[in-house]
């Protein structure tokens, strides 16, 4: 439940395969051609492919709590801090998504695709500049930003004194992950639009959250440990 109520981590391409992963990608190629019967040949395709190379890491967060604290709680407390792990690993699981495409390559090579950038500020043809720059084949698009990016394309839609939709209709999803259009430097991306299915996650053990509890460990100082962790690429 917890993946399918995050509207990123809901529409990424997920893999569950084991150990490092690699995913080819095309690096360029040309396009067909008429061939009119009895001339010569066409032209021989030119396909080179890149090679992304996808290591798991965990993403973990832990705790550690008294007896007397749980003793006091009881399940719902323990209930609690299961539920704030598995919440702050999710947090980290759609930042790095975020940050993966914020900080992707403007030119592919060998080891990275690439995701096209626009430098403008927040206005009415903000968006449909940025839609402009996705290939054909992107189908489900969306916007990602910043609550408080909205408002500043909120204030340019104003400012034009005429009702005019800045997002195109496109879905808009918030994230802590992307500073606010007003707090960002000028290199950073303050906004991504796109289709999430572009973006690749590999859970080499599933997808669920591991969460152990070791009340054994530091039995003698009356603490329990509880670990969350989540592998990923």
């Amino acid at each position: 439940t917890a993946w399918d109520e995050n509207d990123i981590l809901s529409r990424v391409k997920k893999t569950n395969i084991r150990g490092n992963l690699k995913v080819a990608f095309e690096l360029s190629a040309d396009g067909a051609y008429v061939h009119t019967e009895g001339t010569s040949a066409p032209t021989e395709e030119s396909l080179t492919f890149g090679i992304v190379t996808m290591v798991p890491a965990n993403v973990k967060k832990w705790i550690r709590i008294s007896d007397e604290a749980i003793a006091m709680g009881g399940a719902a407390l323990v209930s609690y801090v299961y539920d704030e792990l598995m919440k702050r690993i999710i947090e980290k699981l759609e930042e790095l998504v975020v940050t993966d495409i914020a900080t992707a390559k403007t030119t592919a090579d060998a080891d990275e695709a690439s995701v096209a950038n626009i430098t403008e500020a927040p206005s009415l043809t903000t968006v449909a500049t940025a839609f402009s720059k996705l290939c054909g084949e992107a189908r489900n698009i969306v916007i990602i930003m910043n609550r408080g990016t909205y408002a500043d394309f909120i204030a340019a839609q104003a400012a034009g004194n005429f009702a005019f939709d800045p997002f195109r209709g496109f879905p808009v999803i918030y994230t802590n992950a992307l500073k606010a259009y007003g707090s960002a430097s000028a290199t950073d991306p303050y906004m991504i639009v796109g289709d999430l299915s572009g973006e690749q996650v590999n859970y080499p053990e599933g997808e669920g959250i591991a969460i152990k509890c070791d009340d054994v460990s530091e039995a003698e100082k009356d603490l329990v440990k509880i670990v969350g962790r989540r592998y990923r690429t």
